[in-house]
């Protein structure tokens, strides 16, 4: 009978253990900020990979959470914390045009943390278009964006609607500008006459 006893508490303090699990849903569609932009402009059609960090200050290591991939077919995160294959799913869709350009799981999956229920913990987004598994240089064809650390206070697995990034700030991508071969022509031809200009006048 006590061994019986001691299962079942055992069992329910796993069981309270695992709900008191702090969540996040990778979704940003109720922020008052939130939105992505491209080169300053919103965007509201462009697909983009996406990768969810989180840690415990706003100074600290941020570790992978979640990744929204354009190149991957994974729509499974398994629940369990921390970051592994499972949490990488497809970014197919994730700026959706009636969502005004924030960045939303499609999946619906929501990110099982190593903290509890109603910890703040600090988060930021990196995004970048292009098919690159993991965040890319920026270039005169990928746009790339890392958003500063904001705080979200962890919801509850039995929540029916978990934590979102409500207060994701706007997060702006950015390509490289390379210049013209004629602009470059031209700051050539000016520094050589600024050389030159200075030896006549010693």
């Amino acid at each position: 009978m006590k061994k019986l006893i001691l299962s079942v508490t055992a069992l329910a303090a796993c069981s309270v253990g695992a709900y008191a699990q702090g969540v996040v849903y990778f979704d940003s569609s109720s922020a008052a900020a939130g939105h992505i932009s491209i080169n300053g402009v919103l965007d509201t059609t462009t697909d983009v990979n996406a990768e969810l960090l989180t840690s415990t200050s706003a100074a600290g290591t941020f570790t992978p959470v979640s990744m929204l991939l354009l190149s991957s077919s994974n729509q499974s995160p398994d629940g369990t914390p921390g970051f592994d294959p499972s949490d990488i799913v497809s970014a197919a869709n994730d700026i959706v045009f009636n969502h005004n350009g924030h960045l939303t799981d499609q999946s619906g999956s929501f990110y099982v943390l190593n903290a509890a229920a109603g910890a703040t913990e600090y988060f930021e987004v990196a995004a970048w278009t292009g098919t690159a598994n993991s965040l890319p240089a920026s270039s005169p064809t990928v746009a790339v964006g890392v958003g500063t650390p904001f705080t979200v206070a962890l919801g509850s697995s039995l929540s029916p609607i978990a934590t979102g990034l409500n207060n994701m700030p706007d997060l702006n991508l950015t390509t490289t500008v390379v210049p013209e071969p004629g602009t470059l022509a031209m700051a050539g031809v000016g520094l050589a006459s600024m050389l030159l200009f200075r030896r006549k006048n010693k």
